[in-house]
């Protein structure tokens, strides 16, 4: 397999092999073992967090707005983190960044299930979003070092582990609550259980960084040239999620005249086959190539925007939903794996900086599609979402990349 994607595999400009190399070679496999643990982790935990917001409505007794306000803590708090993660990974360590972050990350999500005030519950969201920020960009620099080192396409399985978490953590939190009653006790269970997991893995995760950069990692991000631009359709590409999450079940809803119970069912369908596609992606992107596997699912994602907002018959907007997920799969990981291949300077400056943007596209999309909606109507939310797509894929033709 090594042979067979070496050819895909670039050495980052600035960066040269250092005498770590041989000895982390050797221990790759565990490597990524220990980097599908964490993806799946913080899944689980997003997750847990989704099952406990209802939970916590009742107990803080909160209306809708003064709920969202509480939420926009999430993102307040991982937006805040990101622009430090790519230093302080540099400083300590891609193992130092998540042996210590991943027990963090669940006691603030533990407490998440007991808090009794608002503010309270708002400090400790944000402190959960700090967490989440600084984990995720930890991770993808860990894997861009991965994917060095042993010449193996690993972004889009790794980022498939995410997706799988979600999935594990909505059905043990419906499981252990159908069993206790107890929010606080089910939470309690999970955390427990990934915190044990990080002790198998915790020796695993690269102990310090694999490359030795020439240039310093400064303090705050701020994305520059290809990697700024890469950031930028990254913004839109991950705003396709949260958009489909948030809008889609409405849309089926009020348009189409789904029953309630059943209009989530079309972001049901494009979450799972977003999953399959990205343990695929990998072998995809090796046979056909990054550059190529990104443009053509952008540009199909654009018709299935398109054919999901004017064709009125509920089966085939169900199948474009299956068909937007194959098609969107693999974008994120894809974008990763060109920012690793096409950075100039700091690569864990690179990942957090693009990182950055992807997060704030998949917190401001929902919002911005607020007010198309209010604006123009539902269907222009996705008619909005084709031509955004349309244009970052337009922009990705005009840029200079590195396969």
């Amino acid at each position: 397999m090594a042979e067979n994607n070496a050819k895909d595999t670039q050495t980052v400009p600035n960066q040269a092999p250092s005498p770590l190399d041989a000895s982390v070679l050797k221990s790759v496999p565990k490597a990524i073992m220990a980097g599908r643990f964490a993806y799946w982790s913080l899944g689980v935990a997003m997750a847990v967090w989704a099952s406990l917001v209802p939970f916590a409505k009742n107990r803080l007794a909160v209306n809708e707005a003064e709920l969202g306000m509480l939420l926009l803590c999430l993102g307040l708090g991982a937006t805040i983190s990101m622009p430090f993660a790519g230093a302080m990974t540099a400083k300590f360590g891609c193992r130092a960044m998540q042996c210590a972050g991943i027990p963090l990350y669940y006691l603030a999500l533990f407490g998440l299930s007991f808090m009794p005030t608002p503010l309270m519950q708002g400090i400790c969201l944000t402190f959960f979003g700090i967490m989440s920020g600084s984990l995720d960009v930890a991770m993808n620099i860990q894997i861009a070092y991965l994917e060095q080192v042993s010449q193996r396409r690993l972004m889009a399985n790794l980022h498939a582990m995410y997706m799988i978490g979600v999935a594990t953590g909505a059905g043990g939190m419906a499981v252990l609550l159908n069993l206790t009653a107890s929010p606080v006790l089910a939470d309690a269970v999970l955390c427990l259980l990934n915190i044990a997991g990080l002790l198998v893995f915790q020796g695993h995760f690269f102990p310090k960084r694999t490359f030795e950069n020439k240039e310093k990692t400064p303090l705050i991000v701020v994305p520059k040239g290809l990697v700024f631009w890469l950031g930028f359709i990254c913004f839109f590409v991950y705003m396709i999620e949260g958009v489909l999450m948030d809008w889609s079940a409405l849309f089926m809803h009020e348009i189409r005249s789904v029953p309630l119970s059943e209009a989530s069912l079309g972001y049901a369908i494009f979450a799972v086959t977003m999953t399959c596609g990205r343990l695929t992606g990998d072998r995809i992107a090796s046979l056909f190539g990054t550059k190529k596997l990104l443009f053509y699912g952008l540009s199909a994602s654009v018709l299935c925007f398109l054919a999901i907002a004017l064709v009125p018959y509920v089966p085939l907007i169900f199948f474009f939903f299956f068909l937007l997920g194959v098609c969107a799969s693999n974008a994120v990981p894809m974008l990763f794996t060109l920012v690793t291949r096409n950075t100039v300077g700091s690569l864990d400056n690179s990942i957090a900086g693009v990182s950055l943007l992807g997060y704030l596209g998949l917190l401001s999309g929902p919002a911005i599609m607020g007010f198309v909606a209010h604006s123009f109507g539902l269907v222009y939310v996705f008619v909005t979402m084709a031509f955004f797509l349309a244009c970052v894929a337009f922009l990705f033709t005009r840029l200079k990349l590195k396969e």
